[in-house]
């Protein structure tokens, strides 16, 4: 039995690396046409479009591994079908799930393995790639805002902008509505201009309505002492951050500041949930290529790589109107990210029950 097992992974793990670099030089080529004109016409130099490519490996891989299993477990699985090496090992009585017992287990192993290695390695690479590649096509983006409400301190300190202009850290009419510890409101800051300095917001001209007890309102032309407005510029300006290029740790903080400052946060945790149910991909491919891979009797090879496709495209454009549906809150960011595995893996399921074995 183990002699079997360890055949079948001698053919499957060639052909798994070969389709891995295979898919890694077809997402390179993508990436290389779609911005070689804008290189060249900045005048970017070789060696960086070079180091962009190489930058941008392991980020290949990460795509790559579920469509090279795929396309491996199906090629192998067809291969074996024609040659009716399964048939007889079928006859002496080794059921289709005990022999390929050894593919499932490493695909597992890549599953947990691609949560790591995402976080690790591709994260850093891919950020320095992403930064690199907007060097050179001379991609500005400002950081100024628009209509920006940020609640801070928990809710008790809500600030409304026209605009923020994150070079001169400035806000154009600003509201600011303070609440007391009990949640009443105790006071209303309306400035037509206000600056950072240093460790707050101050401004020349302002108007303040103070509120007691009674709800009775006085009216002052500063912003009393005992009141200090401390949030960061950091947290008015754009955001440019991607969960994409984030490692876990930071990607949970930077959804917490989300929450804190009561911005829309759905994308964003949907992403973060992606990135534990995504690698779970290689897992179920598998099972799709061992109960299908024997389907194929001609064409082999063409057949592998246009079922690998399929499937690839069938999961990636569900996986897609899920996250978009987490992402316009129609449903939870955990069931954006994990609802195509779970619909995968069903499906995976009840063709492996219906395979030949």
């Amino acid at each position: 039995m183990r002699l079997l097992q360890r055949y079948l992974l001698k053919l499957f793990i060639p052909t798994f690396v070969v389709a891995m670099l295979f898919f890694i030089l077809l997402l390179q080529l993508g990436d290389l046409f779609a911005n070689v004109v804008a290189y060249l016409q900045n005048g970017a130099q070789f060696k960086d479009i070079v180091k962009v490519m190489w930058l941008y490996i392991p980020k290949c891989i990460a795509y790559s591994v579920p469509l090279a299993i795929l396309f491996a477990g199906s090629y192998t699985m067809g291969n074996l079908y024609a040659r009716n090496e399964l048939t007889s090992i079928f006859s002496a009585g080794i059921s289709l799930g005990r022999f390929t017992l050894p593919l499932l287990i490493l695909g597992f192993f890549f599953s947990v393995g691609m949560i790591f290695f995402e976080d690790n390695v591709v994260i850093k690479y891919f950020y320095e790639k992403t930064q690199l590649s907007k060097k050179l096509l001379q991609e500005e983006e400002s950081l100024d805002t628009q209509d920006l409400v940020i609640l801070s301190e928990l809710g008790k300190i809500v600030y409304t902008a026209d605009y923020f202009n994150a070079e001169n850290k400035t806000l154009a009419n600003a509201y600011i509505v303070v609440r007391d510890e009990g949640g009443n409101l105790s006071l209303i800051i309306k400035s037509s201009h206000m600056v950072w300095n240093e460790d707050r917001w101050t401004t020349d001209s302002a108007e303040v309505y103070r509120f007691d007890e009674k709800n009775s309102v006085s009216c002052l032309n500063h912003i009393p002492d005992n009141i200090i407005l401390s949030e960061p510029p950091s947290n008015f300006q754009k955001n440019l951050s991607s969960v994409d290029e984030m490692r876990i740790s930071e990607a949970k903080e930077f959804i917490a500041a989300l929450k804190k400052n009561g911005l829309p946060y759905y994308e964003a945790l949907s992403k973060y949930n992606r990135r534990f149910s995504f690698p779970f991909t290689i897992f179920i491919v598998l099972f799709f290529s061992i109960s299908l891979g024997g389907k194929f009797k001609k064409n082999i090879l063409l057949m592998s790589i246009l079922f690998s496709l399929g499937i690839a495209t069938l999961f990636y454009v569900t996986e897609m109107v899920t996250m978009l549906c987490a992402k316009w809150e129609y449903i939870s960011p955990l069931a954006g990210a994990w609802t195509p595995i779970f619909i995968f893996s069903i499906l995976s399921i009840i063709l492996l029950k219906k395979s030949r074995t």
